[in-house]
């Protein structure tokens, strides 16, 4: 009787199985925080887009009119009868035209006011309340424009350049802010002078605040919506991420168009 070698089956032992999983895993450790780093970034590029489109348009704005928006008020006359905010006003040139011509002129007009605009929310916002909308009528933005600049003039009354003796390019003009803060909604379309009106730099010279819980949140001032820092668009179309370590002395700088002062070395931090 003649014996047939037998084969010899290679496969996995447990042990192999083992290292393979360890191995694989170590290397997961390795990528996820790289992985996180891409996507906070690309996250922060789209904060930056809607931005600088804000600030364009508010340049072609100012060549159109010759003027710029009020924070809250009517633009470009001034008609008490109508109600608007810089981010209304602005719809025009930012390719919500027809929106803003069903409005009539008047934000508050056939429901303009709860009309989710892509442009003015950021996914990422932890605190947009659902649909984007407080209490279901009111929709909330990202962002905040900056009072110093702005303000509420009736028929606006700021101008690039006359209105930025510091330079457009040492001066905000929009900022990120916390859609829900403590129970305040930051409105796109709320045209009174109040928390709710999506500016900052009126009620408080105080820097933004870093990450705030609610509990914590200040609706006088605006809000980072990433670990990083806060995105800002500087008035003359650039956006930056500003650090928390920037000082309130040189954030309020970069809030006053008209201080006279240069900005500190932790500007560029």
């Amino acid at each position: 009787m003649v014996l047939l070698p037998t084969r010899r089956r290679n496969g996995l032992t447990l042990i192999s199985l083992l290292v393979v999983l360890a191995i694989l895993a170590l290397l997961l450790a390795f990528l996820l925080p790289a992985v996180v780093r891409v996507r906070g970034a690309a996250s922060g590029t789209q904060s930056s887009n809607n931005l600088r489109q804000m600030v364009l348009a508010i340049h072609n704005v100012n060549d159109t009119y010759k003027k710029l928006p009020p924070v809250v008020g009517n633009f470009p006359a001034q008609d008490r009868d109508k109600k608007g905010t810089l981010f209304f006003h602005i719809l025009p040139f930012v390719e919500q035209a027809n929106i803003y011509q069903q409005a009539q002129g008047d934000v508050t007009k056939n429901g303009t006011y709860s009309i989710r605009i892509p442009l003015y929310s950021f996914p990422q916002d932890k605190s947009a309340p659902p649909d984007n909308l407080y209490k279901g009528w009111l929709a909330t933005t990202s962002y905040a424009a900056n009072w110093m600049v702005f303000g509420n003039t009736e028929g606006g009354s700021a101008s690039i350049p006359a209105s930025f003796p510091d330079g457009t390019s040492n001066t905000f003009a929009f900022t990120e802010r916390y859609q829900m803060c403590h129970g305040n909604p930051c409105a796109w379309g709320y045209s009174s002078l109040y928390y709710w009106a999506p500016m900052f730099g009126y009620y408080s010279k105080g820097k933004f605040q870093h990450l705030p819980s609610q509990e914590e949140c200040d609706p006088a001032l605006a809000q980072s919506l990433e670990p990083g820092g806060i995105q800002v668009a500087m008035a003359d179309g650039s956006s930056r991420m500003i650090s928390d370590r920037l000082s309130p002395q040189t954030w309020w700088l970069a809030t006053d168009p008209a201080d006279g002062m240069p900005l500190p070395a932790d500007f560029n931090d």
